[in-house]
């Protein structure tokens, strides 16, 4: 005997809507644990207070459940709680099966509730050369769906701004290396902003400067870096949602993601992209200065023996040259919608 758990969201509440979401949750969940209906005990409903229109257990008919026991109940309110959310619980005999083995129902926006009892967080890779826009889209996706940002590049960044403040040379791997242990780097968000800090010290502004740019593109060829940086990222990505931007995303570090995408951009446009970005943070900039140090930290990227940066294989190619950030998001997201995530449109 298993107990299997499931929740979903009808995007209104309507007898139609309502009766589609519960039969989706429910033929994923006997699927997924290769039932039969004749294996299923009882099933018990729970629905926000903003559902009335049909109960759940209608769908279960529908779907062939007519010996099991159903129920239909409606969930505590909690304030600032998911709604439009049906909750679901499946009791049944599966012979074999252990508790363990059972896989648990998420989906649309309840992706979010319990995506560890479905065994696995979403996750969407961004990767692709510096300047092609990867940040300010990943920001915007993570705003639109409620999860977290991790800014791998001002990750490296940091590591670089350590050094350099130190007097470590950011090209010798040997100091880098030995350098490490004092590092702690975290990444904390408040009202849904990203503040990168140094042992303690906020240091998101300061590590924008191009020479920390350029700094980070020198230690990320390093392994020891990486494997210290890579390790922190995958457990921010076993515990929360993630949009996930960087060099080596969906082919190292994230190779699960359930989107994957690789933007990029011309050398003159992300050129004119970095020139604005430094302008517009009070940093002097020399368009041929800016143009040659991407160039060179493209090049540094592609060819470190390290985690390369390169196109995973199952990534969608996204050119951002000329294309608005809105539109770009657009397009991610409905890549989004294509893996069952139901999305609000932006």
């Amino acid at each position: 005997m298993i107990c299997i758990r499931g929740a979903t969201t009808a995007e209104q509440n309507t007898k139609a809507d309502i009766l589609k979401e519960t039969r989706v949750m429910l033929a994923r969940i006997v699927e997924e644990n290769e039932l039969s209906a004749a294996e299923v005990h009882s099933i018990i409903f729970t629905a926000t207070r903003d559902l009335d229109q049909a109960y759940p257990a209608v769908a279960a008919r529908e779907l062939g459940f007519t010996k099991a026991a159903l129920m239909c109940m409606q969930e505590m309110h909690v304030e600032n709680s998911l709604p439009l959310c049906i909750r679901v619980m499946v009791t049944a005999e599966a012979a074999g099966k252990t508790q363990a083995q059972a896989r648990h129902m998420y989906l649309n926006k309840a992706v979010r509730l319990r995506s560890d009892l479905a065994g696995r967080r979403f996750a969407i890779a961004i990767d692709g050369p510096g300047g092609a826009g990867k940040s300010t889209v990943a920001k915007e996706l993570a705003r639109a769906l409620g999860f977290t940002y991790v800014d791998t590049g001002a990750m490296y960044r940091a590591v670089a701004y350590f050094c350099i403040a130190n007097g470590v040379d950011t090209n010798d791997e040997a100091s880098v290396e030995k350098t490490l242990s004092a590092i702690d780097i975290r990444l904390k968000y408040k009202n849904g902003v990203q503040s990168v800090l140094v042992n303690g010290e906020d240091v998101s502004r300061a590590i924008r400067g191009q020479q920390f740019a350029s700094g980070a593109s020198q230690v990320a060829v390093f392994a020891a870096v990486r494997r210290k940086l890579v390790e922190i990222q995958k457990q921010m990505a076993e515990e929360e949602d993630v949009v996930m931007d960087g060099r080596d995303i969906g082919a190292y570090v994230l190779p699960d993601a359930q989107v994957k995408v690789y933007l990029y951009a011309s050398v003159e446009e992300r050129t004119r992209r970095r020139m604005k970005e430094l302008e517009r943070r009070g940093f002097r900039a020399d368009y041929d200065t800016v143009k040659r140090e991407i160039e060179e930290r493209d090049y540094r990227d592609m060819h470190r023996a390290e985690s390369p940066l390169v196109k995973a294989a199952d990534a969608v190619e996204l050119d951002t040259s000329g294309m608005p950030i809105p539109q770009a998001v657009a397009a991610i997201l409905e890549m989004v919608r294509r893996q069952g995530l139901r999305v609000e449109d932006m």
